[in-house]
Order: C-alpha cells, then sequence, then structure tokens
C-alpha cells in the first residue's frame, strides 16, 4: 500500500516530466524550438496560441500532489472519492485538445497547416491526461494501510472490496459461457448495424437528388437501394433479436444455478446469519436484473459501437471539422454518464437491499400463516410490509430522480452537439470549405450519433443497475464455507461417540460459549440421554454431531476418527437425525423418505416405514406412498410426520441415531406410537436422545446430566436416584408436586424413593404431568435451537 511520501515522490517526478515537455512543445510554435517562438505567441490569441495548454498542465501539476495533500491532512481514505474528480478532469482534458486544433485551423488557408510543435503539443495534452488517469486509477487512489477501517459485516472483513469494472467482466464471462448464441446475435447485429449505418447518406442522396438535380433517375435509384437495405435490416434484426433473446434465458439459468449451489454448500452458521427471504430475493429479483441488464446491454452496446464507429468515419470523410465538434463533446457526455452512473449504482445496490427486505418480510409472513391468523395480526403484517415498500419506493423515487437529470444533461448535450454543428457546418459552406449537398448527409449522421450516444449512455445506467444487483450475488456465489468437506475416510462406522475437551459458541454469538471443556463416550449400541435446562448445551450436541458446526476447542470423534474426516455423504448416511419439528418437503411420501438416496428399492421404503409405524396411515391416503405431503408437510398431522422422519433415519440404516425431543411435542396417543417405532429399532444402534420425559429418560442405558456446557451428572437412571444429586432432585420435586394434588402423610426419605421409582412406570394417562419434569425444573433461558 502507497504511503504519502512514496505518493508525493512519484507525483513530482511525473509533474516535472509533464511539465518539461509541456513547456518544450509549447516553445516549438515555428520551425523549430526556440525562446522566441515561445514569446512570439504573445500577446495571446486562441486562433494562434498554445499557451493555454499550459494551464492544463498546472490542473494536472495539482492533481499530481494532491494525493499526498490528503494523506499529510488526514483525509487519505477520501482518495477513492476523488478518483471521479480527477476522472472528470481527464476527461475535458482530452476535448481540450480537438476544441484547440479547430481555433488553430480557423485563421489558416485549405493548404495550410499550422507548426509541428503545435500539433505535438495537442497530442500530449491527451496523452498526458491518459497518463495521469492512469496513475490515479493503480497508484494515486490506493488507500493507505492506516486509513483502512474494518466493516462492520464481520463476514465481509476478509473481502477486497469490488470494483465496478471486475464487476462488469465478471457479468460478461455469462455471456461468454453462450457463445454460439451470442455469435450468431452478434453477426446479424453486425449485419442489421451496417445497413443502418448507409441510411443516412442515401436519405442525404434522395434530398440532394430532389433539391440541386430533380433527377427522377437519380431519386428512383436511391430509393430502390434505401428499400433493399431497410429489407435486409429488418431480417438481420428479428434474426439478431431471437438469437439474444435465447441467449438471455441461458444466462438467467446459469446465474442462478451458480448461485443456488453456491448457497447450498455454505455451513449452517451462514443461515444462522441471513435470512431466508432475503437469500431468495437474491435467487429470484436479483439474478433476473443481473441476466436481463446486461444481456440486453451487451446487445445495445454491440450494435451502437458497431453504428458509431461507421457513422464517424462517415462523417469524417464528409468533414473532418464537423467532426471534431462530436470529439469535442462527446467527453462531456462521457464526465455526465459517469456522474449519474456512479451515483446510479449506489441507488441500484439500495433498491435491491429494500427488495429484498420486503421479500423477507413477506416470506416470513406467508410461512407461519397460521400463527398470524391465530393473533389476528394481518393488519399489522400488511402494515409492515406496506412499511417496507414505503422504503423500496423511496429509494426508487430518488433512483428516478437521478434518472430525469441524467436524461436532461444528456438531452441538453445533444441539442447543443446539433446547434453547434448548423452553426459550424454553415460557416464552414459559406466560407467554401465543405459542400452544401454534404451538409444534410452530415446533420443526419450527427442525429444518428447522438442516438447511438444516448443509448450508450443507458447501457451505461444499466450496466450499474446490473452490477448493484450482482455484488451481493458474487459474493454469495464466491464464499467460502467455515466447514470444508474434504474428508474421505468410508470405514465401517461401528458408533462409538466420543466428545473430547469440547468448547463451543455458535459463530453468530462467538462471545457466548455454549459448552465448556465438554466430555463424554457413547459406545457402541448404547442409548445415552441428554437432559438438562433449555440453553445447556444440548442440542449443541447434536449439531456438532451432524457437522453443522465445529467446536472451537476439542474433538468430536466417531469410532476413534475426528468427525471431519470421514466423507460428506458417506457420514451422513451412517448418522441418522429424528429432530421435534421434522420438515418433510412438498413431495410425496415416497420421495421423502428416500430423500438423498439414488435407486433405493421400494421394499425398502415399504420395511423402513413399517418399523416406523408409518405403513398403516400411510396406505390409509389416497394415492398412499405417491400422496403429497404438503409444504413443509402441513397435510400430516404432527404424529405421522414425525414417523415418517423416523423412516426416512431408518431406511439409511445408520450405525448411530439421533432423537433430539422427537416427542415432546406429541400428543399422548401420538407419543406412545412414535416412542414404540423409535424403541423397538434401536438393538445395534448407537443413540443418542434429547427427552424432557421420564418416560424416555429411564429407559436410556446411561443418563448424561449437562448444565451450563458441563456435564454435572453421568450414569443410569437408578445410580443417580441414589445419588442424590441434580437428576433425583428433579424427581423429587416433581413428586412434591404431585403430593400436592394427592395428600398424604409426610414420607421418609427412603419412601419417597420408592414412590419416585414407581412414578417412572408412567402410564398414559399420567405423563402430562411429568412431561416437562427435566425440561422446566431448571431455570428457563433461550429456546431457541443454538441455545440448546
Amino acid at each position: 500500500m502507497a504511503s504519502g511520501t512514496s505518493q508525493l515522490i512519484w507525483g513530482l517526478l511525473l509533474l516535472s516530466i509533464d511539465c518539461l515537455i509541456s513547456v518544450f512543445l509549447s516553445s516549438w510554435h515555428g520551425p523549430f524550438p526556440s525562446v522566441a517562438s515561445l514569446s512570439s505567441q504573445f500577446p495571446f490569441s486562441f486562433f494562434t496560441s498554445t499557451i493555454d495548454l499550459l494551464l492544463l498542465t498546472f490542473i494536472r501539476a495539482l492533481l499530481y500532489i494532491l494525493p499526498s495533500a490528503f494523506i499529510t491532512s488526514g483525509n487519505g481514505y477520501r482518495l477513492p472519492t476523488v478518483l471521479h474528480v480527477e476522472y472528470s478532469f481527464s476527461l475535458l482534458m482530452y476535448a481540450a485538445s480537438p476544441t484547440k486544433l479547430l481555433f488553430l485551423h480557423e485563421k489558416l488557408g485549405a493548404d495550410e497547416v499550422a507548426p509541428i510543435g503545435d500539433y505535438l503539443f495537442l497530442a500530449w495534452n491527451a496523452i498526458a491526461a491518459l497518463i495521469m488517469d492512469i496513475s490515479w486509477r493503480t497508484y494515486f487512489s490506493h488507500t493507505p494501510s492506516t486509513y483502512v477501517t474494518l466493516n462492520e459485516n464481520e463476514e465481509d472483513e476478509n473481502q477486497s472490496p469490488r470494483e465496478t469494472f471486475q464487476l462488469i467482466l465478471r457479468l460478461l464471462q455469462y455471456c461468454k459461457r453462450e457463445w454460439v448464441w451470442h455469435v450468431s446475435g452478434f453477426t446479424w447485429l453486425f449485419i442489421y448495424s451496417l445497413t443502418r449505418i448507409f441510411v443516412p447518406y442515401y436519405t442525404g442522396q434522395v434530398v440532394a437528388s430532389v433539391v440541386e438535380t430533380q433527377d427522377h433517375t437519380a431519386l428512383k435509384a436511391a430509393v430502390y437501394v434505401m428499400t433493399v437495405i431497410s429489407f435486409i435490416s429488418a431480417i438481420a434484426g428479428g434474426l439478431r433479436g431471437g438469437s439474444f433473446e435465447y441467449a438471455y434465458a441461458r444466462i438467467n439459468r446459469a446465474i442462478r444455478f451458480d448461485l443456488f449451489t453456491g448457497l447450498v454448500r455454505q455451513d449452517i452458521a451462514f443461515y444462522d446469519a441471513h435470512k431466508t427471504g432475503e437469500i431468495a430475493s437474491r435467487l429470484t429479483a436479483d439474478c433476473q436484473t443481473m441476466s436481463d441488464t446486461v444481456a440486453l446491454n451487451v446487445n445495445v452496446f454491440l450494435r451502437n459501437i458497431v453504428m458509431l464507429f461507421g457513422s464517424m468515419l462517415f462523417m469524417m470523410s464528409l468533414s473532418w471539422r464537423l467532426s471534431l465538434i462530436t470529439f469535442i463533446l462527446v467527453p462531456i457526455i462521457f464526465v455526465a454518464s459517469k456522474i449519474f452512473g456512479t451515483y446510479y449504482d449506489l441507488l441500484s445496490e439500495r433498491t435491491q437491499n429494500a427488495i429484498a427486505d420486503s421479500n423477507d418480510v413477506a416470506e416470513e409472513v406467508l410461512s407461519t400463516m397460521r400463527t398470524v391468523r391465530s393473533f389476528a395480526c394481518e393488519r399489522v403484517e400488511g402494515d409492515r410490509f406496506y412499511e417496507k415498500l414505503t422504503v423500496t419506493l423511496a429509494v426508487t423515487r430518488t433512483k428516478a430522480i437521478a434518472y430525469v437529470g441524467f436524461i436532461w444533461v444528456s438531452e441538453v448535450f445533444q441539442t447543443f452537439i446539433i446547434v453547434a454543428v448548423l452553426w459550424y457546418g454553415g460557416h464552414l459552406v459559406l466560407s467554401g470549405k465543405m459542400k452544401k449537398e454534404l451538409l444534410v448527409s452530415f446533420l443526419l449522421y450527427q442525429m444518428q450519433l447522438g442516438d447511438n450516444l444516448r443509448q450508450m449512455g443507458e447501457v451505461w445506467t444499466g450496466l450499474m443497475q446490473s452490477v448493484g444487483a450482482s455484488r451481493k450475488v458474487f459474493e454469495y456465489i464466491d464464499r467460502e464455507p467455515s466447514i470444508q468437506h474434504h474428508g474421505t475416510c468410508q470405514q465401517e462406522v461401528r458408533g462409538k461417540i466420543e466428545f473430547r475437551n469440547v468448547h463451543f459458541s455458535y459463530p453468530t454469538r462467538p462471545h457466548q460459549p455454549i459448552l465448556r471443556d465438554l466430555s463424554f463416550t457413547v459406545e457402541p449400541g448404547e442409548t445415552v440421554a441428554l437432559v438438562g435446562p433449555s440453553g445447556s448445551g444440548k442440542s449443541s450436541c447434536i449439531a456438532l454431531l451432524e457437522n453443522f458446526y465445529q467446536p472451537n476447542a476439542g474433538q468430536v470423534l466417531i469410532d476413534g476418527m475426528p468427525l471431519e474426516e470421514y466423507e460428506h455423504h458417506y457420514i451422513h448416511r451412517k448418522i441418522a437425525l429424528v429432530g421435534q419439528e421434522p420438515i418433510l418437503f412438498a413431495r410425496s411420501v415416497h420421495e421423502n423418505v428416500s430423500y438423498g438416496l439414488d435407486g433405493i428399492p421400494m421394499e425398502d421404503i415399504i420395511n423402513s416405514s413399517k418399523m416406523a409405524n408409518a405403513h398403516d396411515f400411510i396406505l390409509q391416503t389416497t394415492n398412499k406412498y405417491e400422496t403429497n405431503v404438503g409444504e413443509k408437510g402441513s397435510q400430516m398431522s404432527g404424529g405421522q410426520k414425525q414417523r415418517i422422519a423416523i423412516a426416512r433415519a431408518l431406511v439409511r440404516g445408520p450405525a448411530i441415531l439421533l432423537l433430539d425431543e422427537a416427542t415432546s411435542a406429541l400428543d399422548t396417543e401420538s407419543e406412545h406410537v412414535v416412542q414404540e417405532a423409535i424403541y423397538k429399532n434401536l438393538d445395534g444402534k448407537s443413540v443418542i436422545l434429547i427427552a424432557h420425559r421420564l418416560s424416555t429418560v429411564e429407559k436410556a442405558d446411561k443418563i448424561i446430566v449437562i448444565h451450563k456446557g458441563r456435564v454435572e451428572e453421568m450414569g443410569n437412571h437408578d445410580s443417580l436416584l441414589k445419588k442424590g444429586g441434580i437428576y433425583a432432585n428433579l424427581v423429587h420435586r416433581q413428586m412434591m408436586a404431585d403430593s400436592k394434588e394427592t395428600p398424604s402423610s409426610i414420607q421418609s426419605s427412603s419412601t419417597r424413593e420408592v414412590e419416585v421409582s414407581r412414578a417412572l412406570s408412567i402410564s398414559p394417562s399420567n405423563q402430562n404431568t411429568t412431561k416437562s419434569l427435566l425440561g422446566t425444573s431448571f431455570t428457563q433461558s433461550n429456546s431457541s435451537f443454538q441455545s440448546k
């Protein structure tokens, strides 16, 4: 990164070279360089002197020393913003050279030329402006490291800012992929543009034949040529449009596929930090904007660039003096395009963000419509969505105002160009420096050129809109997940699970530890219950076993090997999860049970459904195994969803089964059926279950009590009761609560333990009183998935 001193030295070096060359060329206002030639330019005249170009050298000198001045004053962070100002000055300096050339030739005769030093000075003025612009872009505008500030979003801290030009090149790469259709489109586009170039010339010939010669033969010939050109143009234009339209659709598919594949490989922490609605908006609105605008604008740009260069060649052949008028004003139009384009880029990004926010609200409300309706919050949510739409409207209004300003500036300059061409063209005709019959053709070319420039300005605006939409899309595509699935091990899994000194906190809350030096072991075929209050870290253990996250310290081992060393697809067939609220996809029962398995026999699906006690109710549905379960399983009851989820886990033949409160949200009858489905299929499998119900916990081979991220107690049900610790106190409290409902004499400690033991054989009618025993006897905390 450049320092203020090095920038000053480099600036002074370029400044010295620029000043020496400029002074030398300004003194070459004659046959050879001399002081006399320099002094002969006084008194100053725009038509005979080049001294005024030294003023531009002085402006460049200020721009060369500006970076070091900004850094010295502590404003080095503003240098990237000043780059836009420098670019505008560079374009104006380019325009100064052809302007001065016209002034110098105004007082010369048709066959006279200016001194060679004047032409070299004009050329150096343009070259020096180019050198200054390149220097600023590659060196001067770099912010010193002392001024680099961290982004508020920690996820973006290690990412370099995306330059607009780089994003445009990245967008054009998608056009390159569809080169076949673009070659077809460009071929027809070239033919179309080439035919349109000749229209102004033959239009001028028609006018000339009518006004000057009044010759019907010349008129017919010109009209005939115009007809053939228009017919060819129409055919080429249609084929061009069809080729590009199909290319747009393929580009849209490519962008959406790249984004979707980039999203699905992200780690779970990414989805903890980003809302689903926002991501969906990037996948729909942003991708559509990118594919439409970039492909369309490439089409428009290439069409206009061919017509632009063709028109300029014709114009130069008709009158180089009049053509310089255009070259003078075009850089000025580019200045306006640069200013408005940069601002439009910013507004486009804000618009896409606002749209993403509103889509996020819509997705959240529509996916939780039952809750919204149950609390009669339709109007509340409608107002919230309207507020988001209003924010989008406000940004769009600002964007519209900016666009109005851009069109005004463009139209004013276009009008000014036409007026200048009319005045100067008339002046050349009256002074005998141009034939009058060529003025009409030149004016038509000028209007066509103006239209080409206007459309190219709109292309830049459109590309800025694509750039604004593409920033987040490319950020998501390029984002490398923190958990890389590079493991290759596919050894047979026996089912031994070991947590070894595990420390863990969620990436979204790195300063809030969840697990603290947690260690325990599950032997192959053993059933282990994790109990503890919400927020103690039970579900975090399940999340680590599923490799959703990786521990901050310590290891999670399967059969003595770190979990991350197993092949991603293989280990997730050997570890199956049944959650409290299993998610089913809006597909058939068959597709949900066989999810992620290719070519699995129907017999295996039926067998796993029978083991999950799901086969009977599936056969009672309309289409049996082809019945669609609805969005997130909405067409199924809670117990039915749980049993389908169990079948989905069992069909994989897992060695390890994870049950995260798989029955806590069910009614008594459904719980009994689901528990029966679970426990009759545990033989030979290592099981970790999280449960708040004693009827589930008592059957475990080992019970691990986790409190504040640490293992407080470990043992089977009877041993923990005899130990008289946290677990026993929980049971005792529940029994005391039950004794209030059934008065009895004061019991001794030993008698109470007998009662507790009897209570563990809980009948279905008593399950409601004990179902949250282990979940509510602790102090309650955040019950979100992340805090469990």
